[in-house]
């Protein structure tokens, strides 16, 4: 009889080390190590508004076809810059309950855990084109990019299907989007670039059946690589910083 894989599916998996590298999209800021040449993160030929795929150190050539499978969206929690920077831990939206949570320390809108401040970041796992292949990937808004993930989320819950399949809500991944970056500026009158979702497309349910099926198991499974409230802050995390 020949081994049947499903009978020991993981098994073992549990006591791997797990990578402390995430496959995050990123984008290129004027401070940005992948900008400066005398960092040795840096990317030759990099621009600023240019992305970037953290896992392999590749600019990503624009627009991106996207197509988001999870979101999650949690507080991370930093040491100061000043004093020494990094991720402390990762909490829930309900960490603004704490007696240590306060706001507006050092700026209008900041949010702080004690002497730490707070991040709230969302995370959307999803699967880019990379070369024609359908590549794993993920995105971390954080800051002004918060307001471009809410923007996607609303597109997607308003989307419905044309037709016989009218009144079943579509999934996440019923769409797939062209991914770019946008300059702005801020009150002080500095430029940054954001990332926006242009130009939706619903994928068809008999010419793309491999992806969306390949988006449903993804789905099914963000639980396993979404970064979790309980789980130790990953060094990885620190490379996302998409205004």
């Amino acid at each position: 009889m020949a081994y049947d894989p499903t009978a020991n599916a993981g098994l073992g998996t549990d006591g791997l080390e797990e990578s402390n590298s995430l496959p995050l999209i990123n984008v290129i800021q004027q401070l940005s190590p992948q900008f400066n040449q005398d960092d040795e993160k840096y990317i030759e030929g990099s621009k600023v508004g240019d992305m970037f795929f953290a896992l392999t150190g590749e600019i990503l050539p624009q627009p991106i076809s996207f197509i988001p499978t999870a979101f999650r969206t949690m507080y991370v929690e930093w040491k100061p810059k000043d004093l020494g920077g990094g991720i402390v831990g990762t909490h829930p939206l309900s960490v603004v309950t704490s007696l240590d949570y306060k706001q507006g320390v050092k700026a209008q809108y900041d949010e702080w855990l004690g002497d730490n401040e707070l991040k709230k970041t969302t995370y959307v796992l999803g699967f880019m084109d990379l070369n024609g292949t359908p590549t794993e990937c993920m995105i971390a808004f954080v800051s002004t990019g918060q307001k471009v993930a809410r923007l996607l989320q609303k597109n997607i819950r308003n989307f419905r299907y044309d037709g016989k399949f009218k009144d079943v809500p579509p999934a996440v991944f019923a769409r797939s989007w062209d991914l770019t970056t946008v300059r702005e500026k801020n009150a002080k009158g500095q430029s940054y670039y954001v990332m926006a979702f242009n130009t939706p497309k619903t994928l068809d349910f008999t010419k793309n059946e491999d992806i969306l099926n390949l988006c449903a198991d993804q789905a099914k499974h963000a639980v396993k690589t979404l970064p979790s409230v309980d789980a130790a802050p990953k060094p990885a995390l620190e490379a996302s910083d998409n205004y």
